[in-house]
């Protein structure tokens, strides 16, 4: 099964005001050794509003590929990458394949600006969700699906491990609460037109809860 990649990370304050010029050498080095160990682009995005907060985007044409990257001295380095500057507000592992977006761009692996949504969904109505979702965005420029990661990170020490490297060990393990399964959604900016409900009917997102971000380019 392949896996969308998301891990939503913060400046440290001492950073905030600037950037020290090693950052984007250190950060474009741990991009390109995740990136090739995944054999899928890694990069670093930033937030459109916020610009202390950053997103690390890639993925995994498998589980286990991921699994044994972490075990790497290049998991290592990118822990450290990461944990110079930044602190983790969580990882999100999504059911899709990030190769998808990137196969429909002209501007080689670079995807440019996206957006991303999230919709916590009821655990009564995930098979209802997925089915009339997958039929309104049959043939759309997105890509997505379930966020596993409660599933993924929990039954795997390495990850553990890696929040531990990083001091953000909750990071880990999923933050949906009891009852609920988030849908998480990538697409290029500007792209369709069904706004933030997805084209899904009115009924079905009575229970829905939803949150956007939209992040822009910043390295790999």
């Amino acid at each position: 099964m392949p896996l969308i990649e998301i891990a939503t990370v913060r400046l440290r304050p001492e950073f905030s005001s600037e950037l020290p010029p090693s950052f984007t050498e250190t950060w474009s080095r741990a991009l390109r050794l995740a990136g090739a160990a995944a054999g899928i682009p890694f990069q670093l995005y930033q937030n459109d509003r916020d610009s202390d907060l950053y997103y690390l985007f890639g993925g995994w044409a498998t589980g286990a590929d991921h699994i044994a990257f972490l075990s790497t001295s290049s998991a290592v380095e990118l822990a450290q990458a990461i944990g110079q500057y930044m602190t983790v507000d969580i990882v999100r592992h999504i059911d899709g394949d990030v190769r998808d977006l990137i196969g429909r761009q002209q501007t080689g692996d670079k995807l440019g600006r996206l957006k991303v949504g999230v919709y916590k969904v009821p655990n009564t109505m995930l098979d209802e969700w997925k089915h009339k979702w997958q039929l309104v965005h049959e043939g759309s420029d997105g890509v997505g699906g379930w966020d596993m990661s409660a599933s993924v990170q929990t039954q795997h020490k390495a990850f553990r491990e890696m929040g531990e490297a990083i001091n953000s060990v909750s990071a880990f393990g999923g933050n949906d609460p009891g009852g609920i399964t988030s849908w998480v959604w990538v697409t290029l900016a500007g792209a369709g037109n069904e706004g933030d409900q997805g084209g899904m009917s009115k009924n079905l997102m009575e229970d829905v809860e939803t949150d956007f971000f939209e992040m822009e380019h910043v390295l790999g």
